[in-house]
């Protein structure tokens, strides 16, 4: 059954640590009620009342016609319950036609935790005006990265045909979803393409303007990122001071994450002891996934805030790649091979 801390605990290690959360739940072999109860409803009633009340707050609200905001409400959740197990249903049936598992309930497991990032993404954006369906549509592709990561892991598609499987899978989710669109006369997508007002009030209000302040301070920083020109050396080799100066920057990005990590801990710690969660601890939770918005830019911010150069540390690492597909085949390959050896052990969950 639902077990707040639980379902936080999951809802924390899908965005921040994904593969080892994933292996975790699998590994525990759940059954579909476990999994439904624990993960699937929960992401499912957070995003359809969140987003809905959002979004009729910011203007971007859409209703059945001559329906009441409460049957939509209703008809939402349902409908999403229902595109969680057909999407489950289609992956794993085409899963055994490409020599895997066509196990259901490992099935919808993998799906529910695949599809954190884009509930999160879709509240966050309902949040935004104008651009919030950028916020929702990353969100969305983080999903279906995910999606194709997890899908191996709990289905044992070979590796050669994940590729197949993946795309025939969504083409035929795309072709029956498109049909069944036309027949109900009712656009699914039309939440996630609104635009929204911009408003000071109602339950959260504040959220909203940090976020508009953040996105405007990462719109800035992107700017001027794309402003930097770097001149690679033309021998091809990374200095000892461009490595350490990564080196730095890829560890402050690692505490970054790992300080986020440890609140969106302490906050399970809080809700252990509690029967139901209020409406303070919802905007607790709310906050925290807000982070991850910035959290996907740490690495530029970090770079920037320290006057460095953002093209030529993309550079630096590009070469770093480069030298580890090839080790060999030229001086400067080798160089930099030889350089990343030494400072491996900072940087191999980088690589």
């Amino acid at each position: 059954m639902f077990d707040f801390a639980k379902t936080l605990g999951l809802i924390r290690g899908g965005l921040f640590q994904p593969e080892a959360t994933w292996r975790q739940f699998l590994d525990s072999q759940p059954s579909f009620q476990q999994t439904f109860f624990l993960l699937a409803l929960p992401l499912i009633v957070l995003n359809v009342v969140l987003g809905t009340l959002f979004s009729s707050l910011f203007g971007g609200y859409t209703s059945i016609p001559g329906q009441s905001f409460f049957t939509t409400l209703i008809y939402a959740i349902v409908m999403s319950c229902f595109n969680f197990a057909f999407t489950t249903a289609v992956f794993t049936a085409l899963a055994g036609v490409f020599g895997g598992k066509s196990d259901w309930q490992r099935g919808f497991a993998a799906i529910s935790l695949a599809t954190i990032p884009a509930i999160a993404g879709t509240i966050i954006g309902s949040l935004i005006p104008f651009i919030g369906w950028l916020i929702s549509f990353a969100g969305f592709i983080m999903s279906l990265v995910f999606t194709y990561r997890i899908l191996h892991l709990a289905l044992d598609i070979p590796d050669g045909k994940r590729p197949f499987h993946f795309v025939i899978s969504l083409v035929v989710l795309l072709v029956v979803y498109a049909i069944f669109s036309m027949m109900m006369g009712f656009n699914m997508a039309a939440r996630y393409a609104a635009e929204y007002e911009d408003s000071d009030e109602g339950f959260f209000s504040s959220s909203s303007s940090g976020f508009m302040s953040h996105l405007e301070r990462q719109g800035e920083l992107m700017e001027a990122a794309s402003k930097d020109r770097y001149e690679a050396p033309s021998d091809g080799k990374v200095s000892t001071a461009q490595m350490k100066a990564l080196v730095r920057t890829m560890e402050k990005v690692q505490q970054r994450f790992e300080r986020e990590e440890q609140r969106f801990e302490k906050l399970a710690e809080e809700m252990e002891n509690k029967e139901e969660a209020s409406l303070s601890d919802i905007g607790k939770v709310f906050n925290g996934v807000g982070n991850v918005v910035s959290i996907a830019n740490s690495e530029m911010e970090i770079v920037k805030t320290s006057d460095g150069n953002w093209a030529e540390h993309e550079w630096v690492k590009e070469q770093l790649r480069i030298a580890l597909l090839q080790q060999d085949g030229s001086e400067a390959i080798e160089h930099n091979y030889q350089l990343y050896q030494q400072y491996e052990e900072q940087l191999s969950d980088f690589f």
